[in-house]
């Protein structure tokens, strides 16, 4: 797992803001690649708590992408 690099004292309020923004950015790419995979394995017919156990979710999180 990665550790944080970032000096958060030194930056400016502009600059946390920034980085905040593109961690998001990231976080939501990565959150619609698991649900996309999520999808498609469920539509393989996995288990709802194998998919769930594999990507790291709930099993209502899982429910919840694949209800239609």
């Amino acid at each position: 797992m990665m550790r944080d690099s970032y000096d958060f004292t030194d930056m400016s309020a502009q600059q946390l803001a920034d980085l905040r923004a593109w961690q998001t950015e990231r976080l939501d790419a990565v959150t619609q690649e698991i649900k996309t995979r999520v999808q498609a394995e469920y539509q393989d017919n996995d288990s709802i708590l194998q998919i769930a156990k594999k990507h790291g979710v709930t099993r209502r999180t899982v429910y919840a992408w694949v209800k239609k």
